[in-house]
Formats: C-alpha cells, structure tokens, sequence
C-alpha cells in the first residue's frame, strides 16, 4: 500500500468520526438557478456551456467590468442532492486562464465524433487556423483565432461526454473570447441542426420571454464579431462568449501577503533583486553531522516565523479573510519547518562556495524529501545547499483536508488559500538563506560547524528547483519571488484541472471524488469550476507573468522546464502549454526519431538556435530502457508516448523520477543555474536520455 493511500484511509476514518461537523450547504438557496438555455436541449446540466458570460454580471468596479454570478441552485451537487456553494467563487471577475472549455453536443459522443468533425486534435494544433475549421476561439478583440485542441471526455460513458476544448496557450488574462461551432456532423455523417434555444438568436426567432429577449443585442453583437472573422451566422451551431479573469484577481492576494511580509522585514523594493531588509527570525533545531558520508556532510532542522494569513490558523483547513480592498487579513504569525542539506564539498576549500536552492517536494510529500538520492548528489556534485519547507496546501499534512474536500467541494478553497500561504513561506525561508542577518549567522551554516571557520553559503543569488509538485508549484512560486531568478521545474506542468484526470495519482482521489459527485457529465464543469480557485495557488494564473512579463514590484525570471517523455503522473501536454505560455525555447532535437506518435512535439515552441543559451528553456528527457524497434534500423523504442485522450499513461514503467537523477540533467541545472546552458549542453547536441542507454 502506498503512503499516500495509506494516509487517505486513515484521513476517510477521521472525517467518518466527525462527519456530523463538516458543513454543507447554505441554509437557504437561491430560488432562480439562472441556467444557460442557449444549449437546451443539448443539456440537462443548468452550467454548460462553460465558460459562459451568462454567468457574469457587469461590475465597473472589477478590472474586468464583469464579476461572476453563479447560483448554488445551478451548481453541481453532490450524491446528496447538496450543491457547491457559490460564495468563494463570486468575487471573482472571470474566468480561468486555462479553462477547458466544455459543451454537450447531441450526437458527439465518441473519439470518433470528434475525429469526423475534422476538429484540432492535440497532435496537430496548428490545423486551428483552417479555413474550414469547426471549432473556433476567437478573441474578441482582435478577432484573431486562439490556438486550441478538441477532444472528447473519455473518462466517462458515451451517453455522458462532454466535449473539451482546450487552449494550447493560456488565454490572456483579462480579455473576452467567442466560441463558435459550426457545420457538425458526427461519425454517422449526420448533420447536427443548432439547439432550439440557440437558434432564437441565429435565425431572430420571436419569442415572448423577456430572459430571451433581452440577450438579443449581445448576440447581434457576437454575429457581428464573428462576421468580421470570417464566420456565417448561418452556419453556427452554437456560439457565446467568456471572459478571463485578471491577474489582479489570480495573483493579487499572494502579492498583497508577500508585500505585506517582506515589508514588515524592511524591504519595500522588491523589484531590485536587492536584500534591503533583514531576514526572518529562525530557530535551528536539529543538526545531524554526516547524515551520508561523503555527500552529504550536515543536515539542517529547524523553524522560521512566517506572517500568518490564514483563519482559525495557519494550519490544515485555515482560509483566508478578505479585508478593505480584497486584501488578506493577517491572523499573527505561524513557524514554518525548514530541512536543509549541506554538501560535504561545501565544507572544504576557501568558503562562501555552496550555492543556496530552495527545494520543491512531490504531491502530498514534505521537506524531508530535501534529503532524496537525487537531491543528494546534484548537491555534492555541483556544490549547492538546498532548503525545503512543506509546501503547505498539498503537503502531507494537508491529505484530511483534501479528502474533506473531495467530497465536499464547497470546503475547497482551503487548498488554494494554503498554498498561498505555502508560498509566503518558500519566500521567507529564500529570504533566510540569503540575507546576511539570515542562516549564515548560524554555526550550522559554517565549514565545521563553527563560527570561527566561514560560511559556507553563497549567498549572492538564491535558486529554486523543485520535482513533480514542486515542479508545477514552483512556476507559481517564480513568479512573485523577488529574490531568485532562475528556476528549475523538474517534470512541471499547470493546470490541476486538466492534470487530474491524466495522472494515475489522481486514481486515488476519484475513488473519493466520483461516489461523492456521481454525475459523469458533470465531472469537467466540477474541474473547471474548482480551477477558478486553484489558480490562485498554482501556475496556471501567474504563468503570462512568470517571466519576460512580471508582475509589479516583481523582476523577471527565468525557467527551466525538464519533461519525462510519456510521465504517467505529470501529463507532458501540459508541460507544453506551459513553455508555449512563458515563452519557453525548446532543446531540439526533442526526442529520438520515431519516438512521437504523429504530428510534431512541442508545436510552436522555438528551438534554441545560440548557445550560450540564458533564457527560458524546455528540455524532453527519454526513459527507458531504449531499443532498436529492429536490428540496425535505427529506431528506438522505449516509454510510451502519452495517450490523446484525457487519460494516464499506464504503459510501461513511469519514467516521472528519472530526469532528477540523471547526472546529465544535473549538470543542465547547475548550467542553468551558472547563468547559461552552455554550447553543448548536457545531451550532447542529441535527444536527452535519461537512462543507462546513452544513445544511438
């Protein structure tokens, strides 16, 4: 039994002794559920399509002009008839920057439906702009197409599916979108004729309801609009619009507690790269004097106080509260853990050597992972001591929280609200590690253990490198970090809405998940409208302002993405939507020959053409073990490529830990680190293996 479900039973027995406390619902409901109609019949689900404008209200107050309006007698509702409450949501001014677009559509129910629509798969994304495309997304604005994929919702029955449109880049935060389908036909070569409600519109059919009427000049003006692009209303389906939320709405409560925090430190500049405060107040705890001989020579325990955010507390379960302006309210303060490894080679020669990294851990895991096999040896091996604290919202601690979640998800925004808090405290512990009031102070830090030999920290620049959750939160973590400017994300992506149903992880959370929330057609509306929260705790809302683009009082940043081709955890599709949207170069060639399916790996993505090489970076790493497909053919084989459906990878063996504990790769990050990927890099101008075959 895995830790991770070993915790789970034990967090379903706790929540079962207390089950009576956990609350539901508003006493009392909404009595208008205000359902989209524009798709009925096609639907019996009151939110789809989604995302919908009709499910905004204006606001001139909001940097969007909008602010969302659900109803909890909208909502999804559990096996218990209880719907998500409506109250976190409906501060928000729009939508998702990732959202999955999701629609019913009578007659689509297959792979094979989509497919017949010569809609844009994901292994050929540049088919968006075809003349003849049936699925489009057009921004507003400019009128210009929005590169997408389509695809069915495989993880549920026929009868059920949804179909999903997914963008390839992350929409732009703040601007609107139009969805227009048209001229459908499905595998039978039927042709789909538009949904009655819709067509109150598209053919000006009269109709004596005033909700009806009084939608008509915001549709005349969608006709228009997509007239302009080239578009026949005639030939629509069905067509609506969305707006994305801003990024004062996804970051702007984690830059008002990081401001507020680091002010109280003295530092008001963040933007200068400059440490003008002092550090955080800490306490070593523990100090255990080679822990692995020969590499590792110290590790480090301890705590650090960390302005809290979060009510009753800062521990599992708290959230925020909201005071004047939308700003978290402080609740005190909080110790947040800290475990350090000093490499045996920063304790020998002149000193001030060892490179400061904080440290990401994997999904549910702890700082304790600081003190992995693969941590070890990239910091002997490239001098570098790295810190980690908990990333708290999906830490280990967190796992009854999360299962309280899944199957109440009106208690869901404890886990984004905690990781905002999670990521206050990688902040204060990167602060500690470079500030010259900070652990350089303490005798832990030095050569032998003693203030009378030197530090054995460099602390001119701080770094990031995470694995796994710690690659995914450290993209969010990058963005508002005012004191490093390289990251590395090992196995990274964005998005948990998409990379839940793609992760064999998330096979023990859907165990919890569905029997809690029964209704398969429902399950996309579920991720999409969760995501609207969680994009406040991870990358999928910063990623536009992650690094070439910063946010205010923030300096930009580089990052290094290190994929594990065909990762049954972190879908690589993802990782790819990530590099598009931060404008991330590409390691070419991507992979052996043969080795993708169809189409082209990292569509759209540049190659790097000029080493030295200092920006933003996408690197694919092969497992293994390779083979040739035939003797002397030349061809290798070894993971399997990711599925094309909202699917795990279950074939073969996960190559998801291999890329961390490739000595290659380890030289890629201390290179990155160093300022450039040099001339060469690490996979010597080939694909990067990441196994014990070194190539053809």
């Amino acid at each position: 039994m895995s830790t991770l479900r070993a915790w789970i039973l034990l967090a379903l027995a706790l929540l079962a002794s207390v089950a009576g406390a956990l609350p539901g619902a508003a006493a009392e409901l909404p009595t208008e559920p205000k359902c989209e109609f524009i798709a009925s019949p096609g639907s019996s689900k009151c939110m789809l399509p989604f995302p919908d404008d009709y499910y905004t209200k204006a606001d001139p107050t909001s940097p969007t002009g909008r602010r969302i309006d659900f109803r909890e007698l909208g909502m999804p509702t559990n096996a218990a008839g209880v719907p998500i409450e409506v109250a976190p949501y409906n501060v928000g001014d729009g939508f998702s920057p990732g959202s999955v677009i999701t629609v019913k559509i009578p007659g689509i129910e297959t792979a094979a439906d989509v497919a017949a629509m010569r809609t844009v798969p994901i292994n050929g994304i540049g088919r968006y702009t075809a003349s003849g495309a049936p699925i489009l997304v057009i921004d507003a604005s400019s009128g210009q197409r929005w590169p997408i994929w389509v695809e069915i919702d495989s993880t549920v029955k026929p009868d059920k599916a949804n179909v999903e449109i997914h963008p390839a880049v992350n929409f732009t935060s703040g601007h609107r979108y139009i969805v227009a389908l048209r001229n459908l036909r499905n595998a039978n070569k039927q042709h789909l004729e538009a949904p009655e409600g819709f067509r109150f519109y598209r053919d000006n059919l009269p109709s004596s309801e005033e909700k009806v009427n009084a939608r008509r000049a915001h549709f005349a003006e969608l006709f228009s609009k997509l007239k302009a692009a080239g578009i026949a209303r005639s030939s629509l389906y069905l067509a609506w619009d969305f707006t994305v939320a801003s990024d004062q709405n996804n970051t702007g409560r984690e830059l008002a507690v990081r401001n507020a925090a680091f002010a109280q430190l003295g530092d008001t500049n963040l933007a200068d790269g400059i440490v003008q405060g002092s550090s955080p107040t800490f306490t070593v705890t523990s100090v255990e004097n080679e822990p692995d001989p020969g590499e590792i020579a110290r590790r480090v325990k301890g705590e650090i106080v960390v302005p809290c955010f979060l009510f009753p507390s800062c521990g599992p379960g708290g959230t925020m509260v909201l005071g004047a302006g939308g700003a978290p309210v402080q609740n005190g303060i909080w110790s947040a853990n800290f475990d350090c490894i000093i490499p045996a080679v920063a304790t020998t020669g002149p000193g001030e050597s060892a490179r400061p990294s904080l440290y990401g851990h994997g999904l549910f895991g702890n700082a304790g992972e600081v003190a992995s096999g693969p941590q070890r040896s990239l910091s002997q091996a490239h001098d570098t001591v790295q810190c980690a604290t908990d990333e708290i919202g999906m830490a280990e601690s967190d796992i009854p929280s999360a299962v309280a979640a899944t199957q109440n998800l009106s208690l869901f925004d404890r886990i984004p609200d905690r990781l905002q808090q999670g990521l206050l405290d990688e902040l204060y512990l990167g602060r500690a590690l470079i500030s010259p009031s900070g652990f350089t102070t303490n005798a832990a830090f030095h050569q032998d253990g003693t203030l009378s030999t030197p530090s054995v920290l460099n602390i001119s620049h701080l770094y990031y490198n995470g694995n796994s959750q710690g690659g995914i939160m450290g993209g969010a973590l990058t963005a508002v970090s005012p004191d490093f400017r390289r990251a590395s994300l090992g196995v990274p992506a964005m998005n948990y809405s998409v990379l839940l149903p793609r992760s064999v992880d998330f096979d023990q959370f859907a165990e919890l998940l569905y029997p809690a929330y029964p209704d398969e057609e429902s399950r996309p509306l579920i991720f999409d409208i969760i995501q609207l929260l969680w994009d406040r705790g991870e990358p999928d809302g910063y990623a536009q302002r992650m690094t070439s683009n910063p946010l205010p009082d923030t300096p930009s940043h580089q990052v290094l993405l290190d994929v594990a081709f065909g990762d049954h955890q972190v879908t690589d599709y993802q990782a790819d939507v990530e590099a598009r949207t931060v404008g991330a170069r590409a390691h070419r060639p991507v992979l052996y020959e043969g080795r993708w399916p169809s189409g082209l790996p990292l569509w759209s993505v540049d190659g790097i053409v000029t080493y030295p090489y200092t920006g933003s970076a996408i690197y694919y790493w092969d497992g293994g073990p390779i083979r040739e497909s035939a003797p002397g053919s030349g061809q290798f084989m070894g993971t399997e490529p990711p599925p094309f459906e909202n699917l795990p990878n279950r074939s073969g063996a996960d190559p998801h830990g291999l890329p961390r504990a490739t000595p290659a790769e380890q030289q890629l990050v201390s290179d990155f680190f160093e300022g450039a990927v040099q001339v060469g890099d690490s996979c010597n101008g080939g694909p990067c293996y990441s196994g014990s075959f070194t190539g053809p």
